[in-house]
C-alpha cells in the first residue's frame, strides 16, 4: 500500500505543472480560433486585456479570386523574457468558426512563411512595433469583416495570460474582376521559401497584361528593380537574389494593359537552412547492428547463467553421493 501511494506521488507531480498552465514556449503555427487566444496560453477566464495596440492595415477592395494582402500592426509591444508573441488573423471573435477560411479566404503566405492565420514572433526588448503581413485570395463577391489578435504572457510569468484584438473590423468589399482587368492568373501562387545561398528565378503569370515591372527589397528596406523577361504569353520572369542569412525578400509587380493598371500586393519569400535529414539506410543499418548486439549480449547472459546452474547442480550431485 505504501508502494502504490509514492507511484501515485510521482505521477501527480510529473503531470502537475502541465495541470492548467501555460505553454510559455508556445504552441507554433498553426489555425487557430480566437479561444486560443486565451486557452493556448492557460485558461481563458483568467485573461487580461494586453495594453498593446493592434490594427489592421490593407485594401478595402478586393477582387474575387484574386490575390490581395492584410497586414497587422501591433504597437506599445508587451510580451515575456523570451519575447514570445502570439498573432491571429480572423473573421471573427466569436472563439468558434472564426478562421479566414470559414468566410472562404485562401491564405498563400504570411511574413513568418507558412500558410496559417496563427503565428508566433520573437520580439527584441526594445522593439515597440512589429508588423505581420497574410496574402490572402479573396473568396466569393461579398462584403466581409476581417480582425487581429494578440496573445502573450508576463516578462516574469507569474500573472495571467493578456489577450488584444482590434478595436474595428477592416471592412473588405469583394467585387466581380473586370473583364479587362491586368491581373494575375487565378490560380497563381508565389513561390514562398527557399533555401540559403540560392538565387532564385521567379515567374509570374498573367491575363490582360502588356507589361510587367518589378520591384524587391528585403523586408522593410528600400526598393530595388528588377529585370524582366517575357517568357511567354502571359509569362514573365526575373531573378531575386540569393541570401547568405535567413531573412525574407519582399516583391511585387506593376501590371500595364489596356484595363487601368493594377500592383500585386507584396510577396514574401523566406530564406532558410537546410532542415537536418537523416540517411534512412544508415539508419536502418545501425538499428539492425544495435538488434544484433543485444541478441549476443542477451545469449551470452543466458549461457552463462545455464553454465552457473549446471555447475550447482554437478555440485549437488557429489555431495548426494557421499564424496564429502
Amino acid at each position: 500500500m505504501r508502494g502504490n501511494f509514492w507511484v501515485f506521488l510521482v505521477i501527480v507531480l510529473l503531470f502537475a505543472p502541465s495541470l492548467g498552465s501555460a505553454n510559455p514556449s508556445g504552441v507554433g503555427e498553426g489555425a487557430f480560433d480566437a479561444q486560443c487566444g486565451g486557452a493556448c496560453h492557460g485558461d481563458a477566464d483568467m485573461n487580461r486585456s494586453s495594453a498593446s495596440t493592434v490594427t489592421l492595415l490593407g485594401e478595402a477592395v478586393a477582387y474575387e479570386g484574386l490575390l490581395t494582402s492584410v497586414t497587422v500592426s501591433i504597437e506599445n509591444i508587451e510580451t515575456t523574457q523570451q519575447g514570445l508573441l502570439g498573432v491571429f488573423l480572423l473573421s471573427s471573435l466569436a472563439g468558434a468558426g472564426d478562421l479566414p477560411s470559414d468566410d472562404g479566404w485562401v491564405i498563400i503566405s504570411n511574413s513568418e512563411g507558412g500558410t496559417d492565420n496563427y503565428v508566433e514572433i520573437t520580439v527584441s526588448p526594445s522593439q515597440e512595433q512589429r508588423n505581420i503581413t497574410w496574402t490572402l485570395r479573396a473568396p466569393s463577391i461579398g462584403q466581409y469583416n476581417l480582425y487581429a489578435a494578440i496573445h502573450h504572457g508576463t516578462e516574469d510569468g507569474s500573472e495571467a495570460p493578456f489577450f488584444g484584438q482590434s478595436i474595428t473590423p477592416m471592412v473588405v468589399d469583394v467585387l466581380v474582376v473586370p473583364e479587362d482587368l491586368p491581373r494575375l492568373t487565378s490560380d497563381y501562387v508565389p513561390t514562398t521559401q527557399r533555401m540559403l545561398g540560392e538565387a532564385t528565378k521567379m515567374n509570374v503569370e498573367t491575363t490582360f497584361v502588356e507589361s510587367v515591372e518589378v520591384e524587391w527589397r528585403i523586408a522593410g528596406g528600400e526598393g530595388q528593380s528588377a529585370q524582366v523577361t517575357e517568357l511567354a504569353d502571359g509569362t514573365w520572369g526575373f531573378d531575386l537574389p540569393a541570401s547568405l542569412q535567413p531573412s525574407v525578400i519582399e516583391w511585387r509587380a506593376h501590371l500595364e494593359g489596356e484595363g487601368p493598371s493594377q500592383t500585386t500586393p507584396w510577396f514574401q519569400l523566406r530564406s532558410k537552412e537546410a532542415s537536418w535529414t537523416v540517411d534512412e539506410t544508415a539508419a536502418y543499418a545501425q538499428s539492425f547492428a544495435l538488434i544484433i548486439v543485444f541478441m549476443a549480449g542477451f545469449m551470452a547472459l543466458q549461457q552463462r547463467r545455464a553454465d552457473e546452474v549446471m555447475k550447482t547442480e554437478l555440485s549437488d550431485h557429489e555431495f548426494d553421493g557421499g564424496e564429502l
